[in-house]
């Protein structure tokens, strides 16, 4: 799994600035972030964060799960794989 890009992360960022915790559609999203991306930006942009679950969508609208949730769903891999890889290192001296 990957970090979000400079570009994903304005665009979250954006997105939650104008609709925070209502829903949005597609079209929505897509007229608001037209003055800074194109439709194909958006597009691949909005299909990776609903990926990775930092975009949740229920009955045709969208919904922003906020940063603080989707950094602990994907921190905690990650430090339980630093935690291994380190006890090996450690185990080897």
């Amino acid at each position: 799994m990957r970090w979000l890009k400079k570009r994903d992360a304005v665009i979250y960022f954006l997105l939650w600035k104008k609709f925070r915790n209502t829903g949005f559609t597609l079209l929505e999203a897509y007229s608001y972030l037209d003055p800074y991306f194109s439709k194909k930006i958006t597009k691949s942009t909005i299909r990776y964060m609903s990926r990775v679950g930092l975009l949740i969508t229920k009955e045709n609208q969208m919904y922003l799960l906020p940063l603080e949730e989707y950094l602990e769903l994907i921190s905690l891999p990650y430090l339980k794989r630093r935690a291994t890889l380190r006890h090996r290192i450690q185990g080897s001296l």
